[in-house]
């Protein structure tokens, strides 16, 4: 390393205050250092390492954090000084380093430097990135700000599409989730560990839902592949995304853009930021505001601006503070926080008829349970023809004005993209983050504490799809804290032996509400056909009294579910690198967590609605939860009601029949005729239907000691080429989990992996290829599944009930075997002038070792009347895990006179995969290329910039047909104009 170097090294060292003409000096010296790297012959002649170009733009940019205003007088006053250093006055007084893209821009608009700068910098930027993680040995992608910005990139789906072997599987902002290696889909189940971590600034999600909003002013987001946690945070069983934000600076800077597109879309994204007082106390603000309309319209919309299908709704703001008192010790204090705004995401649903029977012949729907059977008649394996539902299709909706609702009103296809949801008023979401880091520098080591508090909230309230009253104010809630604290501490380089150690410990609480509330089509659209009959079409003159009846049943009925789930996770981790010799080190690393949760559930009817008096006697036999109702049957009363509940019975025949009250209790009731009665206790069947299973409280615990550990070997054959071979141990935490009211706990899932990979730079670090094959073994892998139903099997014992297959539910549980194997790699290439290429794939066998008792997909349920209820499903992949994923993105920048015109594409293809749990032939996705592109041109210097963005630019909409009903891709073709400036 040069002389200049390491007097630029010695410069941050200094406690006095830095002299100007030094601060110049030393910025020249760096400058020139980069200058000659970004040409291989002058590169070659100084023989100058990868590390030391690392180390050289590493000290550049703190540096310049801390000289941006002794420079500006410096440059005046001694232009000798740069000259001394080889390095123009033009180019000193023409290059700063904006932090997020490590772009230059020129302070004079001198001619001819701003741009060779510039791509020298980009160049050096680049390399540094890809160095720090070439020597780890592990299988890690990195995107800049840069690769991200000129598309709009800025969530979980658009981020991914440019990390290899990492997917985003869609859902509402509470149920989507990352998968890494076919790893981690899951369903709306927050009381499991997420397989995938996400983290921002380093704190650790307990929920992947935190960051399912846009992530905005990031510096990079790092992906690592395969178990984490021996070198800090929560840990992840399959992989880690790390999203990393841009600091405050000591360097004034300010940045703006503001995007316009199709469906009204208006981004603005801002930044500033500067010292408060100089070398002490920097600051750095951000907003972000993304509105816009979906693709899909909802002809009932909330309001104005919540009527279209995952529409964006988004404001957020974060404000940072770095405090420097001394060389050795820095605290940075920020927040965060998007406040709570609407967005329309659940019941985006397209439906298309059910077919008429099975491969085997029968009919699927024999008994009219289905919505073409109601709106549309059916007929059974008699024979016999039952025509529509007169309660629906002899009136009109406020979708058919002027005509009666038919079959075909209901099955929406995806034609004009218009549905009809009556009662939908979408998803209320807000999240909010604060957290204090703080920084010691010791002569050998580094401490670090690191304090936060996250926050999410959720509030769904959904329709079933249709314009007629039957659902009301259905969907679910979360409303989810965490607080975490770790210590750490971490040595220097340079030793033969390195280390990090820490504590860590996160303490989460969690609410999970689901609530059901009908309307007043409800009973009419739930009874079964039997029931139908008796309260309509076969009714004669207790027709009035059963349409009432029907009304009833479930009108304004509410009930709640609430799963409470408290955790406190703790750890001790370390991790030792042992630099063996000059080029081989191993690396070892251990983590040991204990696990305290709890899990109560409560579900209650907490409003009787309309038909409170046809309430059961009471639910659950288990656990018995009075409801009032009085005990009956179609044949009339029963010998074991009290004088409360025959009163009860007689307002009903009141009510309905106007039978004469007596001074007997019971006797008003007893006073119906035969159909009468029957209609009674069809409408109390519905009733008993909807309400289901109730339970007071029932609370599971969960506790357990989980081992994470890893060692690797890494030979570094030279400076270009480093290759690395790592056998992992993790293990994800199980969780107190009730079924139906039962505690069912899900056992721990357990991970051990290998990994084999190279890591190259070719051609004068203009290629960068790294390369891995690996294999996961998981066990007692977590996911919905079938399992007994406990409850109903008590409650069939209790009642002396045998059947000949006992009952079965789907709920959390866990599979003994899972293996994903195969081979993945990314690289750069920014050997051409002006261009710079991104390539990353994999090809990836995730599958299942184990798996005898999968579920029936729906076209084959006839199955079931043959005692056939599981598949065997052994070997076959995993849901939502295609085996084939390819990106390729480029960048082309080239000056035109004093502007520069830059263009980019990302083009991501994901292979066929199998998006159902249930494996049905409907849910199969074939493959696909979603392809961005933009094309924008920046003013003088780079401070201004006009760019053109398309997204999904061949409009691909992939998606799953399902049985009856299938949700269209979200995400297509978008045009925008973004323009941007930097200050």
């Amino acid at each position: 390393m040069s002389t200049d170097v390491v007097k630029t090294a010695n410069f941050f060292n200094r406690p006095n205050k830095y002299s100007i003409p030094f601060a110049a000096n030393a910025l020249a010296t760096v400058l020139t250092s980069l200058i000659v790297v970004g040409s291989s012959s002058a590169y070659a002649a100084e023989n100058r390492s990868v590390d030391e170009i690392q180390s050289e733009v590493a000290r550049l940019k703190e540096l310049l954090s801390r000289t941006e205003q002794e420079l500006q007088s410096a440059t005046s006053g001694n232009a000798a000084i740069a000259e001394n250093n080889a390095v123009s006055n033009d180019a000193v007084n023409n290059t700063q380093l904006v932090q997020n893209t490590v772009s230059v821009s020129t302070k004079n608009e001198a001619e001819g430097t701003s741009s060779d700068i510039q791509e020298v910098l980009i160049r050096a930027e680049r390399i540094k990135t890809l160095k720090a993680v070439h020597d780890e040995p592990a299988s890690i992608s990195v995107v800049t700000a840069d690769d991200l910005h000129l598309e709009l990139a800025s969530d979980y789906q658009a981020i991914t599409k440019r990390l290899a072997n990492v997917t985003f599987n869609q859902s509402n902002t509470r149920g989507a989730s990352l998968s890494i290696r076919g790893i981690g889909k899951r369903g709306f189940a927050e009381v499991q560990d997420p397989s995938v971590l996400v983290a921002l600034d380093g704190v650790s999600f307990g929920l992947t839902a935190l960051g399912n909003f846009d992530f905005y002013d990031i510096e990079t987001v790092e992906a690592q592949r395969g178990v984490t946690g021996t070198t800090g945070g929560k840990g992840g069983s399959a992989g880690q995304v790390s999203y990393t934000t841009k600091r405050p600076s000591f360097t004034p800077s300010a940045e703006f853009s503001v995007t316009y597109g199709q469906r009204n879309t208006e981004i603005l994204s801002a930044a500033v930021g500067g010292p408060i007082i100089d070398d002490l106390l920097a600051w750095r603000g951000a907003i972000y505001v993304d509105k816009g309309d979906g693709y899909y319209k909802n002809q009932y919309g909330y309001d104005d601006n919540n009527n279209t299908y995952y529409n964006r709704a988004r404001n957020a703001a974060r404000i940072q503070f770095l405090l420097t008192p001394t060389s050795d010790f820095s605290a940075r204090l920020s927040f965060d926080s998007q406040p709570k705004a609407t967005q329309l995401e659940n019941g985006l649903t397209f439906r298309h008829d059910q077919p008429l029977t099975y491969a085997n012949g029968t009919l699927t729907d024999p008994n009219g349970t289905t919505a073409r059977s109601k709106l549309a008649g059916f007929t059974n394996a008699a024979g016999v023809y039952t025509a529509p539902r007169a309660w629906f299709t002899e009136r009109p909706s406020s979708e058919t004005p002027g005509r009666n609702f038919t079959a075909g009103d209901y099955n929406v296809e995806d034609g004009n993209g218009i549905l009809a949801s009556n009662e939908y008023q979408g998803q209320y979401l807000s999240t909010k983050g604060t957290s204090l880091d703080l920084n010691w520098d010791f002569d050998n080591f580094k401490v670090n504490s690191l304090t936060a508090y996250r926050d999410f909230y959720f509030d769904a309230h959904n329709d079933d799809v249709t314009s007629f009253d039957i659902s009301k104010q259905g969907g679910g809630s979360v409303i989810y804290d965490q607080y975490s604290q770790e210590i750490s501490i971490k040595s220097k380089p340079g030793g033969v032996i390195e280390y990090q150690a820490g504590l860590y410990a996160i303490k989460t609480k969690d609410d999970v509400q689901s609530r059901t509330s009908w309307g007043s089509d409800a009973g009419a659209w739930n009874a079964s056909t039997v029931q139908y009959n008796t309260l309509e079409r076969t009714a004669g003159v207790n027709r009035g009294a059963g349409l009432a009846l029907l009304k009833d049943s479930l009108e304004d009925a509410y009930k709640k579910a609430d799963i409470y789930v408290d955790t406190q996770s703790n750890a001790i981790y370390g991790s030792l690198d042992w630099h063996e010799t000059e080029k081989a080190t191993l690396t070892t690393g251990l983590r040991v967590g204990t696990e305290d949760r709890s899990s109560r559930d409560v579900n209650l009817l907490l409003n009787n609605g309309s038909g409170g008096a046809l309430n059961p006697v009471s639910v659950n036999a288990l656990q018995p939860i009075a409801l009032g109702g009085f005990n009956s049957t179609a044949a009339g009363l029963l010998g074991t009601n009290s004088v409360t509940q025959l009163n009860t019975a007689d307002s009903v025949a009141y009510k309905y029949y106007g039978a004469t009250i007596t001074s007997t209790p019971g006797a008003a009731y007893n006073s119906l005729t035969s159909e009468q009665k029957a209609q009674v206790a069809a409408a109390k069947a519905i009733r008993n239907a909807g309400i289901g299973l109730l339970y007071p409280s029932v609370t599971d615990n969960y506790e357990d000691t989980l081992y994470t550990g890893n060692i690797s070997q890494s030979y570094k054959f030279s400076e270009e080429l480093t290759a690395y071979g790592t056998l992992q141990h993790g293990e994800k935490s199980g969780t107190a989990f009730n079924i139906s009211g039962v505690n069912a706990p899900v056992k721990a899932e357990k991970t051990d992996a290998i990994e084999l990979g190279i890591k190259t730079f070719l051609f004068d670090n203009t290629f960068t290829f790294n390369v891995d094959i690996y294999r996961l073994n998981i066990h007692n892998y977590q996911q919905a599944i079938r399992v007994p139903d406990v409850y109903q099997i008590a409650l069939n014992q209790s009642n002396g009930i045998e059947t000949p297959v006992p009952p079965y539910t789907t709920a959390q549980g866990n599979l003994s075997k899972v293996i994903a194997q195969g081979i993945e790699f990314d690289g750069i290439y920014s050997g051409i002038d002006n261009f710079t290429f991104r390539f990353s794939g994999a090809y990836n066998d995730a599958h299942y070792a184990d798996y005898p008792n999968a579920p029936l997909p729906a076209e084959e349920a006839y199955k079931s009347a043959q005692g056939i209820l599981f598949v065997d499903r052994s070997g076959e992949s995993l849901p939502g895990a295609p085996k084939y994923t390819f990106n390729v993105g480029a960048q082309y920048r080239k000056p035109v006179g004093n502007y520069e015109v830059h263009s980019s594409v990302n083009a991501a293809y994901t292979g066929s995969y199998n998006n159902g749990d249930d494996f049905s032939t409907y849910t199969k996705i074939k493959g696909y290329w979603i392809t961005d592109v933009s094309l924008g041109i920046a003013a003088p210097s780079n401070k201004f910039d006009l760019n053109l963005v398309v997204k999904n630019i061949t409009d691909e909409a992939p998606h799953e047909e399902a049985w009856t009903t299938y949700e269209p891709y979200i995400y297509r073709r978008w045009v925008g104009v973004e323009f941007s400036g930097k200050f």
